[in-house]
Formats: C-alpha cells, structure tokens, sequence
C-alpha cells in the first residue's frame, strides 16, 4: 500500500514550503520501506519542475506552476523531505525533470501537420532560458538533488541528452549526481532528431 496524494499542482498553489516537505518526506519514507521489503526501488524520477505555461499541455497537474520561483522553491523543499539526508546517507533519490523546454506532448494543427515531443526542436531565447526555464532546475541542484533527467526534446537545434551546453550549466550550479534520459531519448539523438550520423555517434554524444 501507498499514500495518495494531490497532484504537485494543488500543493503548489498552498505557497507552503512545510507542506511540500513533508509530501517529500513521506513519499521517500514508503519508498524505502518498498525497497528494503524487495517490492521497488528508491530512486524515484520526481519531482518535475517544468512549467505550465501552455493550459494545453497534458501534463500541467504534474508541475507546481507557471512561476520559476515558486516551482524552484517547491523543487527545493520536495527534495529535502524525499531525500531526507542523514549522517551521509539519503531516503531516497530525487530526479528533477524534464531538462530543459520539455512541455509538448503532441498536437495536431488544422492543417494536418503532427508535432510531437520526440522530434520537438523548442526555440527558447538565451534570457528566457535564464529567467525561466533554467532556475528550477539550479534550485535542484542546490537543495543537492541526486539526479536530472535530459528530455525529449531538443533546444535550439541540439537534443537535450546530448548538450554538453546544459550539463555544463547543471555543473556550474555544483551538480554532481547522475543524468538519466528520458524513456529512450538517447536513441532519439539519431532516430527522431538526427542530430548524429550514426547511432555509435549518438551514444558518444550523450555520455
């Protein structure tokens, strides 16, 4: 048995750091108990601190809000609850995702033409990159978040699991974790977004 709780978009609208710790303390205490009962595993790919900036988006009741702010402070109190660090040893793992511009699911336009996340190229400028899309993500690393998922999607021309631009950047805010894609975005470096000749390029570009 686990817990249910609201949706990360309901308690985001609380503005109460104490309750989002919390919901992170006790999320990450079941999931080590599942774990030290063989039943699942620690690492949990929560929270994410996207933002819900398009109502269209499929996946706004998985986001804290529109805000940078308020979805970086989220992020941070999440974190500290779920990992709950004590005497060098961590809950459970937390994983920011989507890194970074990921908030396309799929949509078809009056004209036919399909876009879809797999082959989403999200054209972000360098200032709202800095005022919005990126400081969640740099709150994770400073609330010492374990992990970061690369997205789907490419940012100005360069899929995200393969930027060293943006794992510079995670490193320059002091991250030192692990980086996992999202479910098969590596293969999408050469299939969908053939950014890569080969695949053999592909893995090389996202290590």
């Amino acid at each position: 048995f686990h817990t249910h709780f609201a949706y990360p978009v309901t308690t985001g609208m609380a503005f109460n750091r104490s309750l989002w710790r919390v919901t992170g303390e006790a999320i990450g205490r079941e999931a080590r108990a599942l774990m030290n009962a063989g039943k699942a595993y620690s690492t949990l790919w929560t929270p994410v601190v996207n933002l819900a900036r398009d109502p269209r988006w499929g996946r706004n009741v998985e986001v804290p809000g529109e805000d940078p702010f308020l979805t970086g402070e989220y992020a941070s109190s999440f974190i500290s609850g779920l990992q709950n660090k004590q005497g060098g040893f961590l809950q459970a793992s937390a994983c920011c995702k989507h890194f970074v511009a990921n908030e396309l699911e799929k949509t078809t336009q009056l004209d036919g033409e399909e876009y879809d996340r797999r082959h989403d190229n999200a054209q972000v400028t360098e200032r709202d990159l800095l005022d919005s899309y990126l400081p969640p993500f740099e709150a994770c690393v400073r609330a010492g978040v374990s992990g970061l998922m690369c997205s789907y999607n490419s940012l100005n021309g360069v899929p995200a699991c393969a930027s060293k631009e943006l794992l510079d950047t995670a490193k320059s805010w002091g991250f030192d974790g692990y980086v996992t894609s999202d479910c098969d975005a590596d293969r999408n470096v050469y299939n969908t977004h053939k950014y890569a000749a080969t695949r053999a390029e592909a893995v090389c570009d996202c290590v």
